[in-house]
């Protein structure tokens, strides 16, 4: 199952995309944060066996929202 967290914001650059998830990495914006949110949400992501990555929200269309979706693994218990 992916899960999809979604905005209509002004998007993340292409140039950009891959380097969001690191510690201290922030946007181009004033109004961008400390560079730590979305470096704890790969942390844990990683860390429960998903992956995460940064997308156009309309695809091509980076001026138009980002998505930043997920996946984790499935949950087995364990008897």
């Amino acid at each position: 199952m992916e899960v999809s967290v979604e905005d209509t914001g002004p998007g993340i650059p292409d140039d950009l995309k891959d380097v969001v998830f690191k510690r201290f990495r922030r946007g181009k914006s004033k109004a961008s944060g400390k560079g730590l949110g979305l470096h704890i949400c790969r942390s844990l992501v990683t860390w429960y066996g998903g992956e995460i990555r940064a997308e156009d929200r309309v695809a091509g269309r980076s001026g138009e929202g980002a998505a930043i979706r997920f996946t984790l693994r499935k949950y087995q218990q364990m008897d």
